[in-house]
């Protein structure tokens, strides 16, 4: 790759993975676009993100894909309470985000799918991102299934685990926590991205570590991380679900998902041992206290 192919545009770069991005490919010298709703926040360690309005599928600035070459396409509604929204803005903000690169000349893309992603998803999240994944070429692009992403600071599905694991005196273990689990550290993602960049590859990858915990596993090591010694209780999976579902409808924050909680019904370990060797790279820790 020549210093010329080195403009990335990334979607959602307002976001836990998409500012990660773009410090990391700051850092790297490339020329880095964040496409976000509200320019006037700049929440980057690295100077020089170059910042474009884009509120998908409605708004993108005209010049935001000009002389661009890759795009990462992290933006997606995860919390909401209107379906219809939530699909307007992430299949049809997807296939405008395409048609515009195509109009722009991008000549790839990476997209961050998720480990949820696979014929037996019963979830919304599940589902639509295995239908997006389709909208992408294996030939050209990178389609990445990134397991639960970690980090040290955010306001991703983590790190809303871990304020709860904080704040609460007890913790549910829905259908008894024995969920498989695998993580990934947000920086091993970002190497994951540059590697597959510079090395040209393309097609599907699950970046996620080998190793395979229960979701109680993971709680309590968060727990142990943060020196809290909460009393783990196993609640049953439907009536959680039916639990969840009243607390949305009356609009209580909760930071746990009816959505979530389906997706946890359905969650599969993977090996990923070959898809790092692809990659070039030997993944770091497991969980937060590791990074």
């Amino acid at each position: 790759m020549t210093t010329d192919d080195k403009c990335i545009a990334i979607t959602g770069a307002h976001g836990f993975i998409g500012r990660h991005l773009c410090d990391h490919f700051r850092r790297l010298g490339w020329e880095v676009r964040g496409l976000v709703r509200d320019t006037s926040k700049y929440p980057y360690r690295e100077s020089g993100v170059q910042l474009f309005r884009c509120d998908l599928p409605d708004t993108m600035e005209p010049k935001a894909l000009e002389r661009v070459r890759v795009v990462v396409h992290c933006a997606y509604m995860t919390r909401f309470t209107d379906l219809e929204a939530a699909r307007h803005v992430n299949e049809e903000g997807t296939r405008r985000l395409l048609a515009a690169g195509k109009a722009a000349g991008v000549e790839r893309y990476v997209f961050l799918s998720s480990q949820s992603a696979h014929e037996e998803a019963q979830s919304y999240y599940g589902r639509s991102k295995l239908e997006l994944e389709k909208l992408f070429s294996l030939d050209r692009d990178v389609i990445l299934r990134p397991g639960l992403v970690t980090g040290e600071s955010g306001d991703g599905l983590y790190h809303r685990m871990c304020k709860m694991v904080q704040n609460s005196k007890v913790i549910p273990l829905f259908g008894g926590g024995r969920q498989p689990i695998q993580t990934v550290r947000v920086e091993d993602l970002c190497l994951a991205i540059q590697a597959a960049l510079e090395k040209g590859l393309s097609g599907l990858f699950t970046i996620a570590h080998p190793r395979v915990f229960e979701m109680r596993q993971l709680l309590r090591s968060i727990a142990d991380d943060l020196g809290k010694k909460p009393i783990f209780l196993p609640f049953p999976m439907a009536p959680a679900l039916l639990a969840l579902r009243l607390i949305e409808g009356l609009h209580i924050p909760f930071p746990v998902s009816s959505e979530n909680l389906i997706g946890m019904k359905c969650l599969r370990a993977t090996d990923t041992t070959e898809d790092w060797s692809r990659l070039g790279i030997q993944p770091g820790g497991i969980f937060r206290r590791d990074s």
